[in-house]
């Protein structure tokens, strides 16, 4: 790209993953002429460049929630062989997990990108924005060869997991002092499956205590969270040192082997390069010892093997929204419904400690679902600015339900539409929200309670 190239959309989305890329598509398909601007050179944020699989939950308890382009996008993976669609969680921990493959997952969504005619602007970072009377009017970003381009759009949507714009913007932002920390994914393979379920069925005790006690396989599928002895005592001893008190994993599309979700990172937030460079070489000496032990310690893994480590870290949390709503855990225990609804949510509160090895986990009660409200991707500051995925405005607890990916495809896919519909009739989205609902509703996104799709029986077993 030659330093100094312009370009004009109707809406302009910073960051690629999920989150960005349903932003995109759905503003595209309402009409809208839309460019993706993406750091790295590949769509699917920490599904593929962190290796976060499977993704949880499609479902609450008595249905599912999540449906439009997450749901469209699992069974074209599916179709493929690049998932093996929702399956019960055999962990106990959600009600239902999706593995997906991370290469296919990224050869989809760039197949998608073109379809829908969104303009991709791989290995470029945002660098300046330029804003006037409440409103921006256009970013500038900078590729690795130091070449920039400016994009003027009518509204931009923050789909960074960082908050990047929104925070350049001057929008109120804040981060919590105990940011759940951050893990380094990575995948084994040569994994004994049946003799991990035949211990598990053996020891109960040592593994989470919502897992079904016939074991933890599901038609082939497997998921574990424990080995809380092992753990224990290798840590008492020396032989381990990740702050855990578990470990976890889950099978994913290709027999024998495991994605494992088992290392933390502590005291860092992830909102400078600085500390995620700190980050990712504390989960590569991680990432060693926990493998070690595995191999040397835990049944089934005697011959196993890493085969894949993430390009990069995974962070859980760094900068929310302040925005014209803040969702808290209280919203979400309450089973809250909203008036301006554009998605739902079902995944329980779950915090990594930054402080210890521990885990809070709190399932929703109720009905074991809730609404988000549009409000809480707008802010009070800059009109023509959402805030999608990980970012939008919600308190701390309240976030360690609503960040997981599958609730981040609806939350952008909702940003999406109400980007492309706030561009073409020059209206803020609440004022335009009916239209809005209607667009979401069109496209296939579960919104209100009526829309919840009974399909627990139903759900896959590979």
């Amino acid at each position: 790209m030659s330093v100094g190239h312009k370009m004009k959309v109707d809406v302009f989305v910073l960051g690629g993953g999920l989150s960005g890329a349903a932003a995109a598509f759905e503003a595209a398909r309402n009409g809208a002429t839309v460019a993706l601007a993406e750091r790295s050179f590949m769509l699917g944020g920490a599904a593929t460049l962190s290796l976060v699989n499977p993704w949880q939950t499609f479902h609450s308890p008595s249905g599912r929630v999540i449906g439009g382009f997450a749901q469209e996008l699992t069974e074209k993976l599916r179709a493929r062989g690049h998932s093996l669609g929702h399956l019960p969680d055999p962990v106990g921990f959600a009600t239902s997990v999706t593995p997906i493959d991370p290469d296919g997952l990224r050869s989809a969504l760039d197949e998608e990108a073109k379809e829908r005619g969104v303009a991709i602007l791989y290995g470029h970072r945002l660098r300046d924005a330029e804003a006037a009377e409440n409103r921006l009017r256009s970013v500038t970003l900078e590729d690795e060869h130091l070449g920039t381009i400016c994009v003027r759009a009518s509204v931009f949507i923050d789909a960074t997991g960082n908050g990047d714009l929104t925070n350049m913007a001057g929008c109120r932002m804040e981060i919590d002092a105990d940011c759940q920390p951050m893990t380094l994914i990575f995948t084994m393979d040569n994994v004994d499956i049946e003799a991990v379920a035949a211990y598990h069925r053996e020891h109960p005790e040592e593994f989470y205590d919502g897992a079904a006690k016939d074991g933890p396989l599901r038609g082939g599928y497997i998921g574990v969270s424990g080995f809380f002895e092992h753990v224990r005592r290798a840590r008492e001893s020396g032989r381990l040192s990740v702050p855990r008190d578990r470990v976890l994993f889950f099978g994913n599309t290709r027999p024998g082997q495991v994605v494992v979700n088992a290392t933390r990172v502590t005291g860092k937030n992830g909102a400078s390069g600085t500390e995620l460079s700190e980050a990712m070489r504390e989960g590569l000496a991680q990432t060693k010892n926990l493998a070690d032990f595995m191999t040397s310690e835990l049944p089934g893994f005697a011959r196993a093997r890493v085969a894949r480590i993430a390009d990069q870290i995974g962070v859980r949390e760094t900068r929310r929204l302040i925005g014209r709503y803040v969702m808290d855990e209280n919203d979400i225990h309450a089973n809250a419904n909203f008036d301006d609804a554009i998605a739902k949510g079902a995944f329980p509160l779950d915090i990594h400690s930054g402080a210890d090895a521990s885990l809070s986990y709190e399932k929703v009660s109720g009905n074991g679902r809730y609404d988000i409200p549009l409000r809480c991707l707008l802010n009070s500051e800059v009109e023509n600015l959402l805030t999608v995925g990980k970012c939008m405005s919600v308190t701390h607890k309240g976030f360690s339900s609503t960040r997981v990916m599958p609730t981040c495809m609806a939350v952008g896919q909702a940003g999406g539409a109400a980007a492309a519909l706030s561009a073409k009739m020059k209206r803020d989205p609440e004022e335009i929200y009916p239209l809005i609902r209607d667009a979401l509703r069109f496209a296939g996104a579960i919104i209100s309670e009526e829309d919840i799709v009974n399909d627990i029986d139903a759900l896959a077993l590979g």
